[in-house]
Order: structure tokens, then C-alpha cells, then sequence
């Protein structure tokens, strides 16, 4: 081609691009986002069967005469993982290939055969989701994608029968996916006004509430005060990041004041919760599937990596983020974050990732929704999760002990089944300066209760447990660890067997060492353990095979009724002693001395340790050098709080509304 009408060719795109419309211009990036000439990026939904682009064209030659696919249950009744699901889902991936496919003649045929099958049978779920989001969006796709080629039929069913059915409403990720979904229309309609609507209603998500959506802590909230980090959470980092891709550079684009919002929800609250690629299961909500936290993690890296390109500002940030969640990546984040909307709190070192899963009268613990989560009764009873490689607890689900969640003290009787569980108490938080930290847990539940309390300052976790009490017929255990099995197992007295052990000084095992505070008798089980998926979720998609997988558990038995039981240990890596040293555990107070200079304390009631007077409840940490102070107020219910340093007293207003419960210096 020659040089000269080369370039009039450049110039005559470029002026076309420069007179696009708002619409068109984001019809063509929705377009190129889809088909992957753009920053496109999906979703991955371990729950349900995703349609794969390199089989579009197999996807067409295997669609039945009538528009059907043969390996499609149609008349599924499955609340989640809906085989027809599938169904629009390879609508959409043959949609976006036929785009730029030299076989487009061949796809557009199968593709409108679907859609008309579709249209004619109107498939419902009994899970409303399915009806009102996860279709509309499929078929949303397919209508931009198709543009000009829609027919009559299809643009008449999108209009009259898809758009009414997602109609925006509801709260948090909800909201926006209904909102994502009426923007996908209104580019099939050209209609301005239901973009724009569309667009306002998902950029006012992105704000700080106490309702449900991003909390002022940077902690996500759906279904009700809970924390959703790795399930709806994910959802909205996901679908901001593909809507602020979609409508750059148009009138509908994300503003810098929603942008910087957007930005702490992703370095300062998805950011701390993954560890060399995979997410903490506290953070994954009911959805414990095979794969599942690798996959949410995949996830926070498409939000992050997409954020970049269109938040150079921090971009740096969100690499780091992508570098840091490689298997066995260096971890350049450390230090303590408590997200005290949550009742979850984090604690990172350059090689240890600790995690501290909590609930309380305002938090809710875990939920079982649509067969999902079936056994995590017990997720917010103070998990305590100790990581190195990343993979201590990887798709360990179908052959843990539900009854012995690690860092819970529990009856072991059999598990209660409750639509939402947790601890009903309020004395139930953290205090922090950054580094070090105290958080207690008020347990009591099922006749059980436990004044429970951590106290965390560089590789050196200790945690208390006092006035441990049951009215119950059960044995109370308190589990300091249950993970995979990890090679061998050794104690400062030498050989170990299988079964309960004498008082041993400590015990070593997958790269970290769990020395006792105080004398104590304690249980320990190694090898082989089979189960199967179906105890943890059940759907079409659950593996029909049984899972037998090595499980190393390491528990405290405190027998029947006990009446004023406790226990204290520390947690450090292999071959180190602990840095802090245990000074009381008793039912009023619990003080560890975390270093040379600081002291954790958690003040039960109103008390004095040593020279330092409460007048209410709460947690403390103190320097000495120099004299410093940091408190936090558990209950989130007191406006002041009074303290004295030898002589001198001082009242201080504590936080309220959103921040009540965050430290104060």
C-alpha cells in the first residue's frame, strides 16, 4: 500500500473516532472489552460452568437443530450452579467470537437459533439471581455484540421481557449488577438516558455507608451486616473495574472522587486478604468450593490489573499486588489492619499471614444460602488462620473437622444448621497502632462461653483463652491448629505420636512452632482423613468422588462442663521462641508483654494494671517509651472512656457512628 494512502486511511479512523457519540464510543469499548481487543477481562465463578472461548466454534456445530444443547438440563431446579445458565453464557462466548471471526457466517446462525430457543422456552430459575442478573447479563452481551444483527424478535424479548426483569433496585453488589445490566441495554437501545442512569446508579455505589456496600472501614457488607470481602465484595471490585474500563473517556465516565474511593477499597481492604495467590478463607464467604480461594484471588488481580490501566496514579500499587500473590512471591506488605465493621482482623510479617475471623451482636459470623457453606456454623468464632505458604488450608473443606475450626474453643457435639450464625455478644474487637495489636472475643454460644483474647507484635502471635465454661453434655476443645499435613511433626521432648501428648514445652510443624504458656495436656492427630464435597455445598457442580487428603490438627481438650478452664500459647515460626511473653491470663485481665516497652492489655471490667487505671472495659496498648497510648472500645457503645497513668487521668471522646470501635491515640 503506499506510505500516502496509508496515512489518509489512519486520519479518516482517527476523525471517525473523534465524531463517535458518548453511545458509540462505549458501545465500540464494550466491544473491544468483550472480544479482548480492549482490557476485557470475565469474572471466574468456581460455583458454575463457564463457557470457554476457544470452543465457540464447537459451541455452534453442537447446537441442536431446535436451538438446544444436548448436555444442558433445562428443567434443572438447582438454586446455584443452574445448568441453563450455560445456555446463554455460550451465547454470549459465540457472540464474541463472531465478532472478528472469518467463520462469523457460520456462528451467527447457531448464535440466533439459541437465542430464538431461548426466547421461546424462558427458562426460570427457582433462585432469583439467575432470572433477574446473571441471564439478563449474558444476553445483554449478546445483544451489543450483535448489534445491527439482532432481529426483530430478539431486540423485542431484550426490551419487553429482559429489561423489566432487571430493573435496578436492591442494595450493594445487587444494585450494581442490576444497574451493569440496564447500562448493557441502553447500549443496545442507543437510548442515553438509560446509560446514564445506569452509570450514576453504579458509580453512587462506590461510597462509604454503614448500610450494605463499602464500609468506612473498607470492609465490604452484603445480606446484612457480614463481611463479603471474597463473594459479593469481589463481585463489585470486578464489575467497577470493567464499567470504569468500559465508559472511559465518555460523558459517563468514573469521576476522581469515586476513583479515590474505589482505590482504598482496592489496596486497603481487597489488597491485605491474599497470601502468595490465595485468598483467606475467612475472607471467602459461604463459598467454599474446589479452587475457591485461588480463583478469588485471580479475581482481585483482574479488578487490580484493569484499575491500572485506567488509575495510572497508583497502578504501582496494584502491580505490586499482582507480584506479591505469586506462589511463593516475597510479601511486600506488612504490618496490622482491623476492619472493625467486620469484627476480621489481619496480620502480615515479611513471611507469616495471620488472620482473625470474629462475630458479634453486629456482625453476623457466617450464612448457609442456597446449599452453600453447609458446615461453617462455627467461621466467626474466632478462626485464627496461620499461613506461610499460602496453601495450609488449600480445598482442605471435605476433610476438615468443622467442630474444630482453628482458634475456636467449641462443643464438639454435632453441628448446629442456622441460616446465619455467630457470637451474640458485644465485647468483641481490637486495638491497633499499625504493628502491634490485642483482640478479644466475648464467646457465647450453645451453653459454651470463654473470655478469648490475641495479642500479635512481629512473628509472634499468643493466644488466651480464660474462665472457659459449658453447661452443656459435650467436650469443649479449643483447636490451635487443623490444616494439611505438612511433613514431620516435632516437639521440644522429641518423638510424637498420634493422640494426646503430656505437658510438652512445644510443638513444631509446617513451618511453624506453637509453644505452650501454661502447662497442659493436649491432643494431637495426624494422617490421612476422607470426605466429600457434598458436606460443604451442594449443587449439579459438586465432585460426586470421595477426597482423602492428609490433615495435621492440634487441640486442647478441656473436657465436660468445665468451670473456669483457660489455656495460653504462642504461635511463631519454626525453630523461634516467642518475642512477647504472657504476664496475666485471668477472667478480669489479660496482658501480654509484647516488647521491651509496649504492653497489650485487654481490661475485662473497669480495673488497674499496674499503673494504669480503666474505668470502663476495653483494650489498651501502652508504651513506655515514650509514654504512649492506644485504646479501643470493644461494645462500640461508649461515648468516653477515662484512664490513669499514675497520677494522671485523662477522659477521651472514643469514635462513633462508622469509626466507633477503630483505635484512638
Amino acid at each position: 500500500m503506499p506510505r500516502v494512502l496509508f496515512l489518509i486511511l489512519l486520519l479518516g479512523v482517527s476523525f471517525a473516532r473523534a465524531d463517535e457519540t458518548g453511545i458509540e464510543k462505549a458501545r465500540r469499548q464494550f466491544i473491544d472489552f468483550y472480544t479482548g481487543r480492549g482490557a476485557g477481562f470475565a469474572m471466574e465463578d468456581t460455583n458454575e460452568a463457564t463457557a470457554e472461548a476457544s470452543k465457540a466454534t464447537r459451541y455452534a456445530v453442537e447446537l441442536k437443530p431446535d436451538g438446544s444443547w444436548p448436555d444442558i438440563d433445562y428443567g434443572s431446579k438447582a438454586r446455584s450452579s443452574w445448568a441453563p445458565m450455560q445456555h446463554v453464557s455460550r451465547m454470549a462466548t459465540i457472540a464474541a467470537e463472531a465478532v472478528h471471526s472469518p467463520d462469523r457466517a457460520k456462528l451467527l446462525p447457531a448464535l440466533h437459533r439459541g437465542f430464538a430457543y431461548w426466547i421461546t422456552t424462558d427458562p426460570k430459575c427457582v433462585n432469583w439471581w439467575y432470572n433477574q442478573i446473571g441471564v439478563p447479563k449474558q444476553l445483554g452481551i449478546c445483544g451489543v455484540l450483535l448489534g445491527n444483527e439482532l432481529t426483530a424478535e430478539e431486540r423485542a424479548y431484550l426490551a419487553n421481557v429482559i429489561a423489566p426483569r432487571t430493573k435496578i433496585g436492591m442494595t450493594g453488589q445487587n444494585k450494581l449488577w442490576l444497574a451493569g445490566n440496564t447500562l448493557s441495554l441502553g447500549l443496545v437501545f442507543k437510548d442515553e438516558s438509560m446509560v446514564r442512569t445506569a452509570a450514576n446508579t453504579i458509580w453512587n455505589e462506590i461510597r462509604t455507608t454503614t448500610e450494605e456496600g463499602i464500609q468506612p472501614d473498607f470492609s465490604f457488607h452484603q445480606h446484612g451486616p457480614q463481611q463479603q470481602f471474597g463473594n459479593y465484595g469481589l463481585a463489585f471490585a470486578v464489575e467497577v473495574s470493567h464499567w470504569a474500563t468500559i465508559l472511559s473517556d465518555t460523558p459517563w465516565k468514573l469521576s476522581d472522587d469515586k476513583l479515590g474511593i474505589y482505590r482504598q477499597y482496592l489496596l486497603d481492604g481487597q489488597g491485605w486478604i491474599s497470601w502468595r495467590g490465595l485468598m483467606d478463607i475467612g475472607s471467602c464467604g459461604r463459598q467454599f468450593m474446589p479452587g475457591s480461594a485461588a480463583s478469588k484471588t485471580r479475581n482481585a488481580g483482574l479488578a487490580m490489573n484493569g484499575a491500572a490501566t485506567f488509575d495510572r496514579e497508583a497502578a504501582a500499587a496494584y502491580q505490586a499486588f499482582l507480584k506479591r500473590n505469586q506462589p511463593n512471591a516475597p510479601n511486600d506488605l506488612t504490618g496490622d489492619r482491623f476492619f472493625w465493621r467486620s469484627d476480621y482482623f489481619v496480620h502480615r510479617t515479611s513471611d507469616t499471614f495471620t488472620t482473625l475471623k470474629m462475630s458479634s451482636n453486629r456482625v453476623i459470623g457466617a450464612e448457609i444460602v442456597n446449599d452453600e457453606n453447609l458446615s461453617g456454623y462455627h467461621l466467626g468464632d474466632g478462626m485464627l488462620c496461620h499461613y506461610r505458604s499460602g496453601r495450609e488450608y488449600e480445598d482442605i473443606f471435605p476433610v476438615w473437622d468443622w467442630r474444630k475450626v482453628p482458634g475456636t474453643t467449641a462443643a464438639q457435639g454435632e453441628l448446629p444448621r442456622s441460616p446465619k450464625s455467630g457470637v451474640k455478644r458485644d465485647f468483641v474487637g481490637a486495638v491497633t497502632d499499625g504493628t502491634a495489636s490485642v483482640a478479644v472475643l466475648d464467646y457465647q454460644r450453645d451453653g459454651v462461653s470463654a473470655h478469648k483474647a490475641w495479642f500479635f507484635n512481629g512473628s509472634t502471635v499468643i493466644a488466651l483463652g480464660s474462665d472457659i465454661r459449658s453447661s452443656g453434655k459435650d467436650p469443649i476443645v479449643t483447636t490451635l491448629e487443623q490444616c494439611l499435613g505438612q511433613g514431620a511433626i516435632r516437639s521440644s521432648k522429641g518423638n510424637v505420636t498420634v493422640g494426646l501428648q503430656p505437658a510438652t514445652e512445644w510443638i513444631e510443624h509446617g513451618g511453624f512452632r506453637y509453644t505452650f504458656l501454661e502447662p497442659a495436656p493436649f491432643t494431637i492427630a495426624a494422617g490421612p482423613v476422607t470426605g466429600n464435597w457434598s458436606r460443604i455445598y451442594r449443587n449439579p457442580s459438586t465432585p460426586n468422588a470421595d477426597v482423602t487428603r492428609p490433615v495435621f490438627t492440634l487441640s486442647l481438650d478441656h473436657g465436660r462442663q468445665p468451670s473456669s478452664a483457660h489455656y495460653a500459647y504462642a504461635v511463631t515460626t519454626s525453630g523461634t521462641t516467642p518475642l512477647a511473653r504472657l504476664l496475666v491470663n485471668s477472667p478480669n485481665l489479660q496482658a501480654v508483654q509484647l516488647s521491651p516497652t509496649l504492653i497489650g492489655v485487654a481490661f475485662w471490667s473497669a480495673g488497674t494494671f499496674r499503673d494504669l487505671t480503666v474505668d470502663q472495659p476495653c483494650l489498651v496498648l501502652f508504651d513506655s517509651e515514650p509514654r504512649h497510648i492506644r485504646l479501643a472500645d470493644p461494645t462500640q457503645k461508649l461515648k468516653h472512656l477515662t484512664f490513669k497513668v499514675g497520677e494522671v487521668s485523662r477522659t477521651i471522646v472514643l469514635p462513633s457512628g462508622g469509626m466507633a470501635g477503630s483505635s484512638v491515640e
